[in-house]
């Protein structure tokens, strides 16, 4: 129960006050085989149907338990944006591998596909981005493309879900990411993005040992914090939380939590 006692006692050491908890939505990822089928989505540059990852739980099993938890996400998260025309989340964690990449995917793809909200999906980690390979495409043009002026953001985003997704991936692969996420070019993308999207949601760099995502948290409305179950050191959270604005964190995801605590932690708050 180490973890739990972890979320009991708070992220940050903060006096409890007000009314701010923390969410905690328990994900289970490992358990997902890494044998799959791809799904056929509509979509994709010039119109033509894509294929994506068998392990995207909300479209291979849309009505598991694993897809109502990031359900029960998305309300959250639209409880607390419902006011606003639009909304900017940041979606990152303290290291590397702790299922960030696939948390963003996932919650991207239920806010569009089951609350029929229009979203844009940024692949924000140019160094080390993944999502292409959930979308079973080559890396292509993307962000930072479009930042550089080799292209539109039209002509590079991937529709998805009859246009209710729209993805923008990394683009072309840089050494200094930070000389482009903290350009004016970035905010401008952004500022136009909210006249279009509902939510945008951008799949943040690790905060840890990294500077981008200090970046990222000047730019955007909220972030997530993904949490590795029985992985993630305490240490290493406080730490990255102590690194960004932390008055922007808006919860945690717990994430590779085994089933077996999935009735002890489902739907829980805690304090921080």
């Amino acid at each position: 129960m180490k973890i739990l006692n972890f979320m009991r006692n708070g992220l940050l050491n903060r006096k409890k006050s007000d009314d701010k908890v923390m969410p905690i939505i328990p994900v289970e990822v490992e358990s997902i085989p890494s044998s799959h089928v791809g799904h056929e989505l509509t979509g994709g540059n010039g119109g033509n149907g894509g294929l994506v990852d068998g392990r995207l739980i909300t479209i291979r099993e849309p009505y598991s338990m694993i897809a109502e938890q990031y359900r029960v996400l998305s309300t959250r998260i639209s409880k607390l944006v419902q006011n606003k025309s639009s909304y900017t989340l940041a979606i990152t964690s303290s290291l590397k591998s702790e299922g960030k990449s696939f948390t963003a995917l996932n919650l991207a793809i239920t806010l569009a596909k089951d609350f029929d909200e229009n979203v844009l999906l940024i692949e924000g980690d140019l160094k080390n981005p993944t999502l292409h390979e959930y979308l079973k495409r080559s890396p292509g043009f993307g962000l930072s493309d479009v930042i550089e002026g080799r292209i539109d953001m039209d002509t590079a985003a991937i529709k998805l879900f009859e246009g209710n997704l729209t993805v923008l991936l990394a683009g072309k692969k840089i050494g200094n990411p930070s000389r482009l996420i903290s350009s004016p070019k970035m905010e401008e993308i952004l500022n136009n993005a909210k006249s279009v999207y509902k939510y945008i949601i951008i799949d943040a760099p690790p905060v840890l040992p990294l500077v981008d995502m200090n970046i990222y948290s000047n730019l955007v409305d909220g972030i997530l914090l993904i949490i590795r179950a029985g992985k993630t050191p305490k240490s290493m959270v406080k730490r990255a939380l102590s690194s960004i604005n932390s008055e922007k964190v808006i919860g945690a995801v717990l994430n590779d939590v085994e089933m077996n605590y999935s009735k002890y932690y489902y739907g829980s708050k805690y304090a921080y």
